[in-house]
């Protein structure tokens, strides 16, 4: 009796095109006090170094993270600011600061150590067209 063949492919198979990879992380929250900041930057880092086209937002308290000075050594935690400039050794390139959340915080683009700075519509742009969106 012949074995019926493995090598046929079916039509649900995944096509792994470079489009569905695009990721946008947006954090949202301060650097320290949990760990949702370096989760954050942990799977930044992780989906960049699997190829996937990642961008990232920081937005409302989320751009504390990227503020200079940072001496995060008497809470026993990395330094947030120096893992996020780390982000482009992982083609991670696309990094881009909200604005408005800078404003709202006294801070200018002076403070910050990476992102380009966008607008509300671009921000709101961006959001909408993304088709993957993890939060942090």
């Amino acid at each position: 009796m012949d074995k019926p063949s493995t090598n046929e492919s079916t039509e649900n198979e995944s096509t792994d095109k470079p489009e569905d990879k695009d990721i946008l992380l947006v954090f949202r929250h301060a650097p320290y006090g949990n760990a949702l900041a370096r989760e954050g930057l942990e799977a930044a880092l992780a989906c960049g170094a699997m190829g996937a086209k990642t961008s990232v937002l920081y937005i409302n308290e989320g751009v504390w993270q990227l503020l200079e000075p940072q001496n995060s050594s008497a809470i026993d935690c990395k330094n947030q600011a120096a893992m996020a400039s780390a982000l482009p050794l992982y083609d991670v390139d696309a990094i881009w600061v909200d604005e408005d959340s800078l404003k709202q915080r006294n801070l200018t683009g002076a403070d910050i150590n990476a992102g380009k700075i966008i607008n509300h519509t671009h921000v709101q742009t961006l959001l909408a067209s993304s088709k993957r969106i993890l939060s942090f």
